[in-house]
Formats: C-alpha cells, sequence, structure tokens
C-alpha cells in the first residue's frame, strides 16, 4: 500500500472527525462524520448496534473513510477504501474506549463517555476496524 508523509499521517491520527461511507439502505453510498481514535495503525469507530453504520458494516464491510484539514493554502488529507470489521475482542474493545475517552473527553472516568458509548462491555455499543486495501494523500 502507498505510503501516507508522516505529516499528513500525524494530522490525520489526531483529527477530530472521520468521514465513513457506506452503501445505505435504498443502494446509495452514504457518508456521516464520526468519532474515531488510532490504534497500532488502524482507525477505529463505535456506533450503537441498531444505527445504520452499524447495520450496513456488518452487512457489507465495504467502506471508505476519509480524513482531510488545513487551512488556505495548506491543506491536507487522506482518501482510504477498505472493509470495516467488527470488533469483538474484549480487550481490544476496552482499548477503543479508553482510547475515545482520553481523546474526546480527556478521560474514560468521564460521565459522557457512558453516556454515549454506555459502560465499556456494552453489547449495545459496537466496534469496527478499518482495514484499509487502498490509500491516498494530498497536500496543498
Amino acid at each position: 500500500m502507498k505510503e501516507i508523509p508522516a505529516q499528513v499521517k500525524e494530522s490525520a491520527d489526531s483529527a477530530e472527525l472521520l468521514r465513513l461511507a457506506y452503501m445505505g439502505g435504498k443502494g446509495f453510498p452514504h457518508a456521516i462524520p464520526v468519532w474515531f481514535v488510532e490504534i497500532d495503525d488502524y482507525y477505529y469507530i463505535a456506533t450503537d448496534a441498531g444505527h445504520a453504520k452499524s447495520r450496513a458494516l456488518r452487512e457489507d464491510g465495504r467502506a471508505g473513510w476519509v480524513i482531510d484539514g488545513g487551512t488556505n493554502p495548506k491543506y491536507w488529507g487522506v482518501s482510504y477504501a477498505g472493509r470495516g470489521e467488527e470488533v469483538s475482542d474484549s480487550l481490544l474493545r476496552a482499548r477503543i474506549y479508553r482510547a475515545m475517552g482520553e481523546k474526546y473527553f480527556t478521560s474514560a472516568d468521564d460521565p459522557n463517555i457512558e453516556r454515549i458509548f454506555g459502560k465499556v462491555d456494552d453489547p449495545n455499543t459496537v466496534y469496527f476496524r478499518l482495514k484499509p486495501e487502498s490509500v491516498s494523500s494530498w497536500e496543498y
């Protein structure tokens, strides 16, 4: 797979939002911004088990995602195509939960993370690893 420039990768890993695209229920692509974390060179997202993105990724794991940012005249971004795979390992789920809490609330102990994702082992929360099959990046 193509190498991403270090500065772009660093910016992407620390960005606030990832734009996830998946096949919607009516056969059209659907794109939404989601919170995410980077762990061991993979991006992870969390969602309610009943949400459309969760159902779509479970049925057809194909997905695309973009992380971008910058200000004029220096924009950067990285675009991936690949698959979303559900995470069932309880230790990895706990790592993702903690990382989400630290990134978006400064602590996994903040009560807001439980309000959004339930408890660390909540069966109604589904975690997905985004596994890229192709990637492109830009800076301009």
